[in-house]
């Protein structure tokens, strides 16, 4: 009987030993991980807030304490309400009513408010919930891959504390909310790592998709155009230009998508430019006309937006202007220290994005926005993971962006912080 039991558990344990075993590649693990526990963090304190602070939030918002609504309007109040801010209502109401929405819904690029609509038209006109299904998805692979490219070039400790200062970052709950930034950074830094990898198109494609994403990320052509250089400086010293026309066809998917959007824009009306003025070609192509004449933003010389701030600052300062022209002079300093140190497709990128942050000039309220503009320059996180090696300067940033993050957030859900 004892010999059976035990041919009986030797042949259970060979059948379990042929079974294959789930292993979870480390950056996917630590990026789960992290999204999770700052998932469940950011639920509590914007539920939180929303239940402190019910006079400022939008109806839906109200309510969550106690539970008398049904399960589906409770769940719905916590996670999606308490972060319907601003942005949100135009990505949402872009995706439900197309560019006719409002005035200036041009100004919005289209990528992420299609896939909200295509989402929410499969959820049952759930468009909130859409985007907010789509935010996470895309922060937890946008943190696996920045895992794996800082790994390239780091060790693991590094690319850790990377994503966990950019989530962790004073603004890193626009990642988890209905915004852009998640799809943008996802795309960036996945069409830079295809691009490390020598996957041309893949890098292509990518950056194109980021281009329709938001402004900003038509900037991922100039890091690419670096990788390609560095990758084929052989064969373009020797003038083999046949083996650098594919990856070429390529990259050129960027400002095609960016193209794309353009020629759709002017055919909404929304495409003003004179070729006897090339400034306002220019304009046409970095802006839709209608983001100036909605909102009164417009491209300036970098000094101008620092110069108006520090005015309003001796004239009539407020608070929300002090914190971020704060936070703007300390990160554009990082930014600038960082491209003394880092790969070149990194500092071209950062630089590139910089100055592009600065140029914008908003004369009612300089700087506004200027901390999540910030955000998607991942290099200046890597700097910090840099500097996170040594226990103390860790705790110190850990510490900062935990006190900023706290008034921030909570002003965001309250509706007093504009990101």
């Amino acid at each position: 009987m004892q010999e059976i039991r035990t041919n009986s558990e030797t042949v259970s344990n060979s059948a379990r030993a042929r079974l294959p075993k789930l292993v979870i590649a480390p950056a996917w693990r630590w990026a789960i991980t992290l999204f999770l526990g700052y998932r469940v963090l950011w639920t509590i304190w914007a539920a939180w807030v929303s239940s402190v602070y019910p006079q400022y939030l939008p109806e839906k918002a109200l309510a969550i304490w106690p539970i008398t609504a049904p399960l589906g309007v409770w769940l719905e109040r916590v996670l999606l309400w308490p972060a319907a801010r601003y942005d949100v209502f135009w990505n949402t109401g872009i995706a439900e009513q197309g560019y006719a929405y409002l005035p200036g819904s041009t100004a919005f690029h289209p990528l992420y408010p299609l896939l909200i609509g295509v989402l929410g038209r499969l959820l049952g006109g759930n468009y909130l919930f859409a985007g907010w299904l789509i935010a996470q998805i895309c922060c937890v692979i946008m943190l696996a891959l920045l895992y794996k490219l800082v790994s390239l070039d780091y060790d693991e400790g590094v690319a850790r504390r990377t994503t966990l200062f950019l989530i962790g970052s004073p603004l890193g709950f626009a990642l988890l909310i209905p915004y852009a930034e998640s799809l943008l950074l996802l795309c960036i830094v996945g069409a830079i790592y295809a691009a490390r990898l020598r996957r041309w198109w893949l890098a292509g494609l990518l950056g194109a998709a980021a281009a329709l994403t938001k402004q900003p990320g038509v900037v991922v052509l100039v890091p690419l155009a670096w990788e390609l250089l560095r990758a084929y400086r052989t064969e373009l010293r020797a003038r083999q230009l046949r083996a650098v026309l594919r990856p070429l066809l390529g990259l050129a998917l960027v400002p095609l998508g960016l193209l794309m959007f353009l020629i759709y824009r002017a055919t909404l009306g929304d495409a003003e430019f004179s070729w006897r003025n090339p400034s306002t070609i220019v304009w046409a192509l970095l802006v839709t006309p209608s983001y100036d004449k909605v909102w009164d933003h417009h491209f300036s010389w970098p000094w101008m937006s620092l110069l108006l701030a520090f005015d309003r600052l001796r004239t009539a300062p407020f608070f929300y202007l002090i914190l971020n022209t704060f936070l703007m002079l300390i990160m554009a300093v990082i930014v600038c220290y960082s491209a003394l140190r880092q790969r070149g497709a990194y500092v071209l990128y950062s630089l590139c994005l910089l100055v592009m942050n600065l140029c914008i000039l908003y004369p009612l309220i300089p700087y506004i926005s200027v901390v999540r503009r910030f955000l998607i320059i991942f290099p200046l996180f890597i700097q910090l993971a840099v500097w996170g090696r040594s226990a103390r300067l860790c705790t110190l940033i850990l510490f900062c962006n935990t006190v900023l993050w706290v008034y921030i957030s909570e002003a965001y859900v309250r509706g007093a912080y504009l990101p």
